[in-house]
C-alpha cells in the first residue's frame, strides 16, 4: 500500500521551520560582531557600510537583506537603516546598547549546549561535577554570570522591578531594605534611588560583591547602601529591614527553602514585606515555555533549580509570614510570578 500524501496544517508549519530561528540568531550576532547596527543609525547602502567597515560588497548586502526580513532594518531606494529596536539595543551608540548581554546570555546558557550533549544525557544521564548539587555549589556550575546579570538589570531589569515595589502600599514607609543575591545591586539602587531616605543592604557571593561595590560607587550611593556577602542559607543575612527583595535567589535554596524564608521573616520589622520574583512552574511543570527551557542546561546536568508555582508562598506561610498573595506578570526575562508575603 503507497503511503498517502499529508498536507500540513498552518498551525503546525511553525515546527518545519525551526531550522530558521536558529540561523536567525546566527545573523543577528554576525551583526552585532561586524557593528552593523551602529553604521545604520542613518540611511546608507550596503555598499558605503562595507566600504567604511572594509567589508565584501556584495555579501554586506547579502545580510543587510537578511536584517531587514527579520524587522531589524527597513530598507528604502536601496538604503538601510535601524529599525527603533535596533537603535536602542543593537548600536553601540545607545546607552541601551544589549548586543553583548544577548550574545552572553546565549552563550552561558545555550551555546555550551549541543545537540549531542543532549542526546548523551537523555540515555546515559548526567555525568556534570554538579549533579545532585544545591546552594551555592550548584549556582558555581554558571561561573561568573555577574558581568551579564549587570547589563541585564541596567537594561530593562532594574526599572521593571522597581515600578512594582513602588506601587506596594507599604513603600513609602520603607526605611530599610535588602536585596537579597541582588548580584550587582543595580535593582536595590534603582528603588534607593526612588526614596532618598531607604538605607539598603546588596547581599551576594563574596566575588560577587566586588561588583556590587563598583556598582554602588558608580551610583554615588556609598552613604547609604552597604554589602553582606556569604551563602544566605547558612550565614546572617542581617536584620530590622521593612522590605526584602529575592529575584530569582530562592531557586538555588530548593531544597532549604523553610530554613531561608524563615531566615527571612526573623529579620524583617513588624509589617515588614517580603517580595519574591520566580518563575513558579504550571500545568504538570511544562509552563511558561522560556523558564522551562531556561532551566534546561542545568537539569540535564543533574540539577533542579525549578520551583512550581505556590512553593515559595506554601513556605513562607509555614515560616510565620500572614498573609502571602500572588500576580503573574510577563517581565523582560518571562512570563514570572511575583508573591508578596507580609509579616
Amino acid at each position: 500500500m503507497m503511503k498517502p500524501f499529508m498536507k500540513v496544517e498552518d498551525e503546525h508549519k511553525y515546527l518545519f521551520n525551526m531550522g530558521l530561528d536558529e540561523l536567525k540568531k546566527k545573523i543577528v550576532f554576525a551583526a552585532i560582531e561586524l557593528d552593523l547596527f551602529t553604521q545604520l543609525e542613518e540611511p546608507k547602502t550596503a555598499k558605503e557600510v562595507a566600504e567604511k567597515m572594509k567589508y565584501e560588497i556584495k555579501n554586506t548586502e547579502h545580510i543587510l537583506n537578511a536584517l531587514t526580513s527579520i524587522d531589524l532594518l527597513e530598507k528604502k531606494s536601496g538604503e538601510y537603516k535601524n529599525r527603533e529596536i535596533s537603535n536602542l539595543y543593537l548600536s553601540r551608540n545607545s546607552d541601551g546598547f544589549a548586543g553583548d548581554l544577548i550574545i552572553g546570555y546565549d552563550l552561558t546558557l545555550v551555546a555550551t549546549l549541543s545537540d549531542e550533549d543532549i542526546v548523551q544525557a537523555i540515555k546515559e544521564g548526567s555525568k556534570s561535577f554538579y549533579k545532585d548539587k544545591d546552594g551555592l555549589e550548584a549556582h558555581k556550575m554558571y561561573g561568573d554570570y555577574t558581568s551579564i546579570l549587570k547589563k541585564s538589570q541596567r537594561i530593562g531589569r532594574a526599572k521593571e522591578i522597581c515600578e512594582l515595589v513602588k506601587e506596594l502600599p507599604e513603600f513609602k514607609g520603607f526605611k530599610k531594605i535588602l536585596d537579597l543575591g541582588g548580584g550587582p545591586g543595580l535593582i536595590g539602587i534603582a528603588i534607593g534611588r526612588e526614596k532618598e531616605d531607604v538605607e539598603g543592604v546588596i547581599f551576594d557571593t563574596p566575588e560577587t560583591i566586588v561588583i556590587t561595590k563598583e556598582c554602588i560607587e558608580e551610583y554615588q550611593m556609598e552613604e547609604r547602601f552597604s554589602t553582606l556577602s556569604g551563602d544566605y542559607i547558612n550565614d546572617d543575612i542581617g536584620s530590622n529591614y521593612d522590605f526584602v527583595l529575592a529575584i530569582g535567589t530562592l531557586n538555588f535554596a530548593k531544597n532549604n527553602l523553610d530554613v531561608v524564608t524563615k531566615k527571612i521573616y526573623d529579620s524583617l520589622n513588624d509589617g515588614g514585606v517580603f517580595m519574591a520574583i520566580s518563575e513558579g512552574l504550571v500545568e504538570e511543570g511544562t509552563k511558561p515555555e522560556q523558564m522551562v527551557l531556561g532551566w534546561f542546561p542545568s537539569v540535564l546536568k543533574g540539577v533542579d533549580f525549578h520551583l512550581d508555582q505556590g512553593q515559595v508562598s506554601e513556605s513562607a506561610l509555614r515560616s510565620g509570614f500572614k498573609s502571602a498573595t500572588r500576580k503573574t506578570i510577563k517581565s523582560t526575562n518571562g512570563i514570572v510570578d511575583v508573591d508578596l508575603l507580609r509579616k
